[in-house]
């Protein structure tokens, strides 16, 4: 038994003391000029998917200077909403392939305080051209919405973002 305890033991640190060093690859910091073509050739590729997902639905909408798309689909008459307003909307966060990410059919109506950083970039943007009553979709580009991580729960890595919203209430 010992015998073989002994080869065993010989054959395991000859294998060790036989393999070569493995050499470690370097990080590589790519420049800034790389990281903006990268950014560019990303928000083409976005705008590419979003503008056929529009197509394809036939919705007429307008794609604003900020980068985010979005149509009212019916006109309210309540009061403009402002910065610092906390706004009550019913809602569903979907992305473009349809899958339901999170709705007030589930959680209930959602407060939304506009003007303190809570709201992803792209809807607190478009909460502005919006009024007390109005239904709206905003389809968002993942730079304004959760960006390369996602949301860590139901929002994927990189997602387009379609959130169809009706205000319920603007609170001054």
């Amino acid at each position: 038994m010992i015998k073989w305890i002994s080869i065993l033991f010989a054959i395991c640190c000859f294998g060790v003391s036989c393999r070569q060093k493995q050499t470690e690859t370097p990080l590589v910091v790519p420049d800034e000029e790389s990281m903006m073509e990268v950014n560019r050739f990303l928000v083409e590729k976005d705008n590419e998917l979003i503008d056929a997902f529009i197509r394809r639905r036939g919705w007429d909408m307008k794609k604003t200077d900020y980068g985010y798309w979005y149509a009212v689909v019916r006109k309210g008459q309540g009061q403009q909403i402002r910065k610092g307003d906390v706004v009550l909307v019913n809602y569903r966060e979907s992305l473009l392939d349809g899958t339901l990410c999170y709705s007030s059919e589930e959680s209930g109506p959602k407060r939304l305080a506009t003007g303190r950083g809570e709201v992803i970039p792209g809807l607190e943007e478009g909460l502005s051209y919006l009024h007390g009553g109005d239904s709206a979709v905003f389809i968002i580009p993942p730079s304004l919405a959760y960006g390369l991580p996602g949301d860590g729960k139901r929002i994927p890595r990189r997602a387009i973002i379609v959130y169809e919203l009706r205000i319920l209430e603007v609170l001054h």
